[in-house]
């Protein structure tokens, strides 16, 4: 899995403290990444695109509410 530069620095610098601070969790991870080298890396998140489709989806009710309210005061029954 690719990571940009600065997440990749990140959690070089998380791996390096927490095996100063615990060996044996140290070892633990080590030994989980040789049982799995071989799996498959799950596919990078995305986390964006949900935020902009709420706002995008909100905005339109918006919109929508705004205008029925317009009409309602121009036009009343």
């Amino acid at each position: 899995m690719s990571l940009p530069l600065h997440e990749s620095r990140v959690l070089a610098l998380i791996e390096a403290d927490l095996c100063r601070a615990d060996p044996e969790l140290a070892a633990r991870f080590a030994m989980f990444n040789r049982l799995t080298a071989e799996a498959a890396a799950p596919r990078r998140e995305e986390r964006g695109h949900g935020r902009r489709l709420w706002r995008a989806v909100t905005a339109a009710v918006l919109v929508a509410v705004l205008v029925l309210v317009t009409v309602a005061v121009v036009a009343p029954l």
